[in-house]
């Protein structure tokens, strides 16, 4: 099961994005300019970043934009976010590679909680802890995105991504 963070800026972005990546996690990257010293080779790009189309080898695009027309333009890794079932099902059918579904545990800007039942296929975002890893796994999510649960750990991003990624190794049963 993928980990992936998603940046929530701030200072010292660099050297948290570095240590996420070590530890195991993907990051999505989705500051309003390139940061500098990120390995956009070892990242996942927002698409409404400047320049990140020709630098990025992974795409993610917003539920607002079009897959299709990204699809076109770029033959790298697309993602995508999206905020219903058959929403995410769709951009799938239009040639997004994965899709961030939100939000899955906890509502948020102004959208109900999804929950679990749809999952499969999809990345969970949203009120997602390491004790809900599981039950994201076993509704079928291919991964989880996190956001304040990795990089506001009050003891720091490699633990947090360890909690994360221990959590998807555990057995279910």
């Amino acid at each position: 099961m993928r980990i992936i963070a998603i940046t929530a800026g701030g200072p010292g972005l660099e050297e948290k994005v570095h240590a996420a990546l070590a530890a195991g996690a993907e990051v999505l990257v989705r500051e309003a300019g390139l940061p500098v010293g990120i390995p956009y080779d070892r990242v996942v790009l927002h698409a409404r970043i400047p320049g990140a189309l020709d630098q990025a080898w992974a795409l993610h695009l917003s539920s607002d934009m079009d897959v299709a027309h990204w699809r076109r333009a770029f033959d790298g890794r697309l993602s995508a976010s999206a905020h219903s079932v058959e929403e995410a099902h769709r951009k799938l059918a239009q040639g997004a590679d994965d899709v961030i579904l939100s939000p899955i545990f906890e509502a948020r800007h102004g959208r109900e909680a999804i929950g679990t039942s749809g999952l499969h296929g999809l990345i969970a975002l949203g009120g997602v802890t390491p004790p809900r890893v599981l039950t994201c796994r076993d509704a079928g999510a291919t991964g989880v995105a996190v956001l304040g649960g990795i990089w506001q750990a009050r003891d720091g991003v490699t633990a947090a991504v360890a909690r994360y990624r221990q959590k998807a190794q555990m057995s279910s049963s």
